[in-house]
């Protein structure tokens, strides 16, 4: 039966478990509304799975137990204390050894409803960049924040009303998009409150998908259905800017995203993941990067 809940729950592909001992325990619980949930999780035994994506985030905290998770990009492990959120966009291959973890799961089309509200938006879809959380200071903000959330749903009066269940998740939403690196980027506020033409948004997509490749104003216009000249002056009219200098944006949304989820020790530098987006000299993507999100990017990566 433990093993038919899984599988249904986790979109498993396979499951490969151990002899149950005399002291093999499973139980689950899960309590909440069609935006968010709290759960827990117990499962007394040795356990390997490999599941598809699912519809929604789960974050979870170990409380007891071990356990490991590849996305065939990242491998993380917890123990007791740690906080993963477990890739929604892979498919995932996870190893579970006598494993307790208190969960929350975010829907994920409800939480890409709420970005706008927080200044954000994910043009490609909203996806884990990274399955750990951006630093300890963050972790602890998470899970006061989800205390509270949990003392929440056992409210009846306080669940009953929409106003408050409205409240809890934004405090939710705010505190993943913080606490992990995601795809959110923030919004351009210079063509908020305007109805952008398809040509433009055509073009910032194909910016945000191609950030990463040797791809200029040709290019850019070629996929908006413009002339370059055409570009230039729709940029210029509609947020005030060049289709490059929107370019050198996204390639900075994406060299903070690399920050965010590098590790120095294992031979992540500021050089090497500046000049992957494009930025040759060191030291003016540092004064760019440092003006844009108000700390050096040696300091985002070390953190």
């Amino acid at each position: 039966m433990a093993h038919e809940i899984l599988h249904r729950v986790y979109k498993l592909q396979s499951l490969d478990a151990g002899a149950p001992g005399d002291s093999f325990r499973f139980r689950r619980s899960v309590t909440g509304e069609p935006r968010f949930a709290v759960g827990h999780l117990e499962y007394g035994g040795v356990l390997r799975t490999i599941s598809d994506p699912i519809p929604y985030f789960s974050i979870a905290t170990v409380v007891g137990g071990r356990v490991t998770v590849s996305d065939g990009v990242e491998e993380v492990r917890g123990e007791s204390g740690s906080t993963i959120a477990f890739s929604s966009k892979r498919v995932k291959d996870t190893q579970w050894d006598h494993l307790e973890l208190s969960q929350i799961m975010i829907d994920r089309d409800s939480v890409e409803k709420e970005l706008a509200s927080l200044g954000l938006a994910a043009p490609r879809g909203l996806h884990l960049t990274s399955m750990s959380m951006v630093s300890a200071s963050h972790q602890k903000h998470w899970r006061s924040v989800t205390a509270h959330l949990r003392q929440l749903v056992q409210n009846d009066a306080a669940m009953s009303s929409p106003l408050v269940r409205t409240a809890a998740f934004r405090t939710l939403v705010t505190a993943f998009v913080e606490g992990f690196s995601t795809t959110a980027v923030p919004l351009d506020h210079r063509g908020e409150g305007r109805q952008l033409p398809s040509t433009v948004r055509r073009a910032m997509a194909f910016m945000d998908e191609h950030a990463h490749d040797d791809i200029g104003v040709v290019e850019i216009a070629e996929a908006a259905r413009l002339t370059p000249r055409g570009l230039q002056l729709a940029f210029r009219k509609h947020l005030d800017t060049t289709p490059m200098a929107e370019l050198r944006q996204a390639r900075l949304r994406g060299a903070h995203g690399d920050l965010v989820a590098g590790d120095p020790t294992l031979g992540h530098t500021v050089a090497g993941i500046a000049a992957s987006w494009g930025f040759a000299h060191a030291g003016r993507f540092s004064a760019i990067y440092l003006a844009a999100y108000g700390r050096s990017p040696r300091e985002t990566l070390e953190s």
